[in-house]
């Protein structure tokens, strides 16, 4: 659901705007509802006043009428009676006018034995009559009625009691206890009266009352709308504005406002952090413009770093050829003089066939290093060429572990092939394969103890949907020393042996796993180890049925 946004500036004004008009509205609802108790409160006392001139005036005039009547069973019907204009007259004669047009007068004077026939008529005599049998000293009872035509109507109802006409007759006893036995109602004076006045006059109060609130209103809300908008507003609307340059990117701008007050204080503030994060933005400008001279003298070894390594690289591949041409012509000759004739001395033909020997052990591993360096020189250059064709692995493994057997029956070591049966054609390069494999069981006499085990084994990777066999695993087992955990990684290293003392019992160069391994990646292959200290290990090799097609395999790698 969307989330509605509504900006500081309406909010201000919608709040002081519901703010205004609910403090006009609760301040004049009180006076409001007050001229409506007042009007009503002064035709109360209009109908009062009424009532006390009419009571005097009817016993002033007709006093042997109200003496006949003392004893309650004597009560009779009273003939109607016509009331006289009231003796007190108004104070102002305008107002007395203005009451004799606007005023509708009824009086009527119902006796006692006509006041239940008149109440059950009536219901507001009713309920004055309840209240005046209730309460002795209740005198009258007044409300007001709303007509039809919407104005408004004020009944009045006061009692005339025994007391009042002993009053009249001077036959008074103050010292009698005040209850309904000792003063009972004779009679009730009922008042109409209509104030059309004094309802213009409400009406013409509450329209000045409601001009003057909406004048009270409007002012207050252009008061309102001033201080929000000059002194809450504005400065707000300069730091918002700020606020988005600095957004787009404009560092270089500040926020100018001279309040007085914390919206100065925060401008102040904003300025302060707008300079520290420019002065900020600058450093760090000047720190890439040097980073970028780096990356740039960077950029610059690494070439030369990778021309070097090339130059290198060609280097090896060179001094590599032209020291194996003269090494395989020493090696020939020392196998001519292996096979020549015997000498005619025992002693000097035993001499001679073990400098022969010599010659052609010292012969053949500097030929082997001289092979490892000019493959890894061909492997980093990336001018190792594939010569993909169809291998059997199982008659490559047999002749493999024949290849191998004269070295391993010299120290003891029986050989072991556990080549699986029907094992798929695999199209890869079987030079290479060879010599991964011949790496590992070179590796595998080199380390074994004597009478150690030795196993070369084959299998095929079944699919992981089942069918046809998705690749071949060759792998070589001995019984040697083992490699610990933390060493399994740098055995692959290039120029790393795990003993490099000088003194160490093996020697070599430490390239044959580190180029069995690339050997491995142009193949699409990868290479496992499993090793346990004093059981042995175990080297995999995990082909696919096919050479994939592999970019990265065939780049040199630059840092080595």
């Amino acid at each position: 659901m969307p989330r509605l946004r509504v900006s500081l500036a309406n909010k201000c004004q919608i709040l002081f705007g519901a703010a205004v008009v609910l403090i006009l509205v609760a301040a004049l609802a009180v006076p409001w509802l007050r001229l409506q108790t007042l009007v009503e409160e002064g035709q109360r006392q209009t109908a009062r006043r009424l009532a006390d001139a009419w009571l005097e005036d009817l016993i002033q005039a007709d006093g042997s009428r109200f003496g006949g009547i003392l004893p309650a069973p004597a009560i009779g019907p009273v003939p109607p009676i016509t009331p006289p204009a009231p003796a007190v007259a108004p104070a102002n004669p305008d107002a007395a006018a203005a009451g004799a047009e606007d005023r509708s007068l009824r009086l009527r004077l119902i006796p006692q034995a006509e006041l239940e026939i008149e109440a059950g008529r009536d219901p507001f005599l009713a309920a004055a009559l309840s209240e005046f049998r209730t309460w002795a000293n209740k005198i009258d009872a007044f409300k007001a009625v709303a007509e039809e035509d919407g104005s408004w109507s004020y009944r009045y109802a006061r009692t005339v009691r025994q007391r009042d006409l002993d009053r009249a007759r001077g036959g008074f006893k103050p010292d009698l206890p005040l209850t309904q036995v000792a003063n009972p109602l004779r009679y009730v004076m009922l008042i109409d009266l209509q104030a059309r006045w004094a309802e213009s006059q409400l009406r013409l109060n509450r329209l000045y009352l409601a001009i003057a609130g909406l004048l009270a209103g409007l002012l207050a809300i252009a008061v309102f709308w001033f201080i929000t908008t000059r002194i809450i507003l504005s400065p707000v609307r300069v730091l918002r504005e700020t606020a988005d340059k600095v957004s787009e990117g404009d560092l270089n701008i500040r926020a100018d406002i001279n309040t007085g007050d914390e919206f100065e204080q925060l401008s102040d503030a904003f300025n302060t952090m707008l300079k520290t994060v420019k002065d900020g933005q600058d450093e760090m400008q000047a720190l890439n413009q040097k980073l970028d001279l780096k990356l740039v003298e960077l950029a610059e070894s690494n070439l030369s770093l990778f021309e070097a390594n090339r130059i290198k690289g060609e280097f090896l591949a060179n001094v590599s050829h032209e020291l194996k041409t003269p090494m395989n012509s020493i090696i020939g000759f020392a196998e001519v003089l292996a096979d020549g004739p015997e000498p005619q001395n025992p002693a000097d033909g035993e001499k001679r066939r073990r400098y022969v020997e010599n010659i052609l052990h010292s012969s053949r591993s500097l030929l082997r290093m001289i092979t490892e360096l000019l493959d890894l020189a061909k492997i980093e250059a990336g001018r190792m060429d594939l010569h993909v064709d169809r291998l059997a692995v199982d008659d490559a493994c047999e002749g493999l572990l024949g290849l191998l057997k004269p070295q391993a029956d010299r120290k003891g070591l029986h050989l072991e092939l556990a080549v699986d049966k029907d094992l798929p054609m695999v199209e890869t390069d079987p030079g290479k394969f060879q010599q991964i494999i011949f790496n590992f069981l070179s590796n595998a006499v080199k380390f074994t103890p004597e009478a150690g085990h030795i196993e070369l084994g084959a299998q095929a990777i079944a699919a992981s949907s089942g069918g046809e066999p998705a690749g071949v695993r060759v792998w070589v087992r001995d019984s040697g020393p083992g490699i610990a955990p933390e060493q399994q990684e740098i055995v692959f290293d290039k120029f790393r042996q795990l003993d490099s003392t000088h003194t160490r019992e093996h020697g070599g160069a430490g390239l044959g796993l580190a180029i069995s391994q690339e050997l491995a990646r142009l193949l699409s292959g990868e290479i496992e180890l499993e090793s346990r200290m004093g059981v042995g290990s175990t080297f995999s090799l995990v082909l696919p049925l096919r050479i994939e097609e592999r970019t990265d395999a065939l780049m040199p790698e630059v840092a080595s």
